[in-house]
């Protein structure tokens, strides 16, 4: 069973604002969107780990937008 920050407890153990945070959820999203998906994997907040412990906490909307596609 993984262990989740949130986004609060990741910005305090990085010395970063939240918001410097959600800047990198954005980037992946633009990054979808161009149809950049290695670029989109490297950046996505939820593959970056800190001493084995996931960044991000996913939601289940998130998980399944990245397994079927955004629908228009």
């Amino acid at each position: 069973m993984s262990t989740f920050f949130t986004t609060r407890e990741a910005a305090k153990f990085l010395n970063c604002s939240e918001q410097h945070l959600y800047n990198i959820r954005n980037r992946r999203k633009a990054a979808l969107i161009q149809g950049d998906h290695y670029l989109a994997r490297k950046i996505a907040p939820e593959a970056i780990k800190i001493g084995g412990k996931l960044l991000f906490e996913e939601s289940t909307l998130e998980a399944w937008l990245r397994k079927y596609g955004e629908v228009a």
